[in-house]
Formats: C-alpha cells, sequence, structure tokens
C-alpha cells in the first residue's frame, strides 16, 4: 500500500514507487573533445562531428612557451569557409573555421597579455572545435560586457574593414561604396563610415536587406544581383560625381561596374576571393589605386602587426563600447552545423552567422568563476532570514 504524497504520477516497479524527475542531460559534445570535419570535400552533406584525439587539449606542460590552448564558446563563419568545405577557395589548402572566442585554459611561460580562465577571442586555424591552441599573438582578453557570440561577429568583418579604411585614408564627405552592405563586413563598414563622416553608398539583393540598409542610415543603395542595374542606379544617385573608394566583395561584372564608377585619384581595395582582378589588369583599365586585402595571408605574414594594430585595437574600441557586435544568427554545432553553411551559402544572412560549441564537461567558465561566490553568498544569507523568521 501507497500512503499519501506529493507526486501527481507514480509508478510501481517490483514493490518499489518510481516517480518523474527532470535531469540535466549532457550532449555527447560536452562530454568530449569534438572536431567539425569535412572529407571528402565538396558538399555540405559531407561535415560531420568526429571526436578528437588527446592532443586537442594540452595540459600547461604540452603548450608551447608562446601559445594558449582555449576551449572555444562560439566560431564566426565567413565566406571563406564555405568556399574551402566546397573545395573551391582559391588560396592555399587550409580547414574551416578561423575567427573564435572562447576561455583560456592554459598559457605558455612566455604569454603576459592573457592568463588561464581568462575570457579571449581572437584568430584560430581550424577552430571548429571544442579545443584549439594557437599562437598567443592572436588572440586578445575579451571585454566582459561582450558575450562570446558578439566577440566573433567582429573578428574578421570589423578587422578587416580597419585596414582598408587605413589604407585609403577616406574621411569627411567623401564618397565610399561598399558591396553587399548587409553581410558582416558591409555593416561593420557603415558602422565605420558612419563614424568617419564619410557619404556612404551601399548595394544589397533583398528588399528587406535595403530595408536594414535604411534603418542603419544608408540612405544610397543599388542592387547586388545585376551589376548594370547597379550602375546604372549608382550613377543616377552620384548625379555626374564618381566615387572616391569602393570596398568590393562581388565578382564579375561589378568589379568593372565599380570601376567606371571610380575617380582617378580614388582607390579600389579587393576583399572578394572569387574572379579577383591582377594588379595588371586593375592598372590597364583605371588610374585608381587598387589593392587586394585578405586577412588569411596577411595575418600570418606578419602577426605582430595584426595583434599591435588591428586586434587590439579593437578590444579597446570594444571596451570603450566605441563598436558594438553584429547582428548574429547562431547555430549549434552538434545538430545545426550543415544547417549554418547552407545558410551562409544562399545569402540569407543579415550579419553574421555564428556557430555555437557547448562547454565540456570540467571545462573552466567565466560564469561559474564570477557567480558561484556571489550564490554562495546568497545561499548563506538566505539561510540566515529564513532561522530569523
Amino acid at each position: 500500500r501507497v500512503g499519501p504524497a506529493a507526486e501527481n504520477e507514480a509508478a510501481l516497479r517490483g514493490g518499489s514507487m518510481h516517480v518523474r524527475r527532470l535531469t540535466l542531460r549532457r550532449s555527447p559534445a560536452a562530454l568530449q573533445s569534438i572536431v567539425l570535419t569535412c572529407e571528402p570535400r565538396g558538399s555540405f552533406a559531407n561535415l560531420k562531428l568526429e571526436p578528437r584525439g588527446d592532443h586537442s587539449s594540452r595540459d600547461g606542460n604540452e603548450v608551447a612557451p608562446t601559445e594558449v590552448s582555449i576551449a572555444v564558446h562560439a566560431v564566426g563563419l565567413n565566406f571563406r569557409d564555405v568556399l574551402i568545405v566546397l573545395d573551391q577557395y582559391p588560396g592555399p589548402r587550409a580547414d574551416p573555421g578561423s575567427d573564435c572566442a572562447g576561455m583560456v585554459e592554459h598559457a605558455g611561460s612566455q604569454v603576459a597579455h592573457i592568463a588561464q580562465r581568462d575570457a579571449c577571442f581572437g584568430i584560430s586555424n581550424a577552430c571548429l572545435a571544442s579545443h584549439v591552441c594557437c599562437d598567443a599573438r592572436l588572440q586578445v582578453r575579451k571585454p566582459s560586457a561582450v558575450s562570446f557570440e558578439a566577440a566573433t561577429t567582429l573578428i574578421s568583418t570589423w578587422c578587416t574593414v580597419h585596414v582598408a579604411f587605413v589604407r585609403s585614408r577616406l574621411v569627411g564627405s567623401r564618397r565610399l561604396l561598399v558591396h553587399a552592405t548587409a553581410g558582416g563586413v558591409g555593416l561593420a563598414a557603415s558602422e565605420y563610415a558612419a563614424w568617419l563622416r564619410l557619404r556612404l553608398f551601399g548595394t544589397a539583393g533583398a528588399p528587406r536587406k535595403h530595408h536594414l540598409l535604411r534603418c542603419c542610415g544608408v540612405r544610397s543603395t543599388a542592387s547586388s544581383r545585376q551589376a548594370a542595374s547597379c550602375g546604372h542606379s549608382l550613377a543616377s544617385q552620384l548625379g555626374g560625381r564618381r566615387l572616391d573608394g569602393v570596398l568590393n566583395s562581388l565578382s564579375a561584372d561589378f568589379i568593372s561596374t565599380s570601376f567606371a564608377l571610380l575617380a582617378p585619384a580614388g582607390r579600389f581595395e579587393e576583399i572578394g576571393k572569387r574572379s579577383v582582378w591582377s594588379f595588371a589588369r586593375a592598372a590597364a583599365a583605371v588610374p585608381s589605386a587598387y589593392s587586394v586585402l585578405d586577412m588569411a595571408l596577411d595575418v600570418p605574414a606578419d602577426p605582430d602587426w595584426y595583434s599591435a594594430e588591428v586586434l587590439q585595437v579593437l578590444a579597446r574600441r570594444l571596451e570603450a563600447v566605441v563598436v558594438h557586435g553584429l547582428p548574429l544568427r547562431s547555430f549549434g554545432i552538434e545538430r545545426e552545423a550543415r544547417d549554418a553553411f547552407r545558410f551562409l551559402s544562399g545569402g540569407a544572412n543579415l550579419g553574421k552567422v555564428v556557430i555555437t560549441i557547448p562547454v565540456r564537461l570540467g571545462a573552466p567558465s567565466s560564469l561559474a568563476v564570477a557567480f558561484a561566490p556571489l550564490c554562495e553568498l546568497l545561499d548563506a544569507h538566505m539561510s540566515d532570514a529564513v532561522r530569523a523568521l
């Protein structure tokens, strides 16, 4: 016989009473080191999550003096990652994933700017994994008011825009064209251009993206789907004047159209990956200055420059709330990684696409470190208050 109980339901099995209870279910990715792989390349369907060997999570003795070991929390996807998975990337063979944010598990003996249990963000090769080990110069401490996801939206986007604007030296009422303005780089460029008080011209595809740009203060927009209509619209809005700068990420006829609208003393910054013009072709077409900006090649060539002149500048401006995280859509690495790549490949994103990675059991957590002592004090205070009643 079962006496009165507080349970609404109970099951009797072999003389024992069983009741329902909710328990925390740990996902497989939270229980072991994992990595997102794609073999063979050429299709998003080949993306799969696999367990990683012991080398993925090193202890303090195995980390090189100038490296850090990171428990990754979020990864910002770039179009470069899409091309890598589809085996269409024109550069050297690489693994997808470069923009990451997480917690420092171990820091090398010569690393001084970040320490164990610091939240950090920066660049690491093949960071679509629960753990990575990378050059400490390519990581910087994350401001506490910025989430891991928000930090990853700025690593490639804002840094690319910053370098492009420093090179172009555009200020005041100069006219700048930014292609694909509703994407990550485009939105970062629009905020940077507003800060410099430039007159910005942008391109986008879907009507909802044009609406977003108008809400962001970009009043002059054109189509990013047809180069001919784009050129006609921009020429009409320019009213006989020329552009002082172009930040291009599109291909095919959009390149020649942009050059046609550029002033002789203007500057063309190419950040695209497809159909990139050679310097000889650009010099034969127009007298304007032309440069190709590829952070994937520039950063490894001079990591000290990137650390001091780009990444640390971003961290300081984030701390001062001068720069803000971009709009994002997040996908879990366990079940939604393929969806994330397809979403970015289809151009449906407004801002950035971010892949989140569950914290592995036993990994350091910034919230646990920050709030555990506070929770203990609150528990003690509540216990004293209850006894007083």
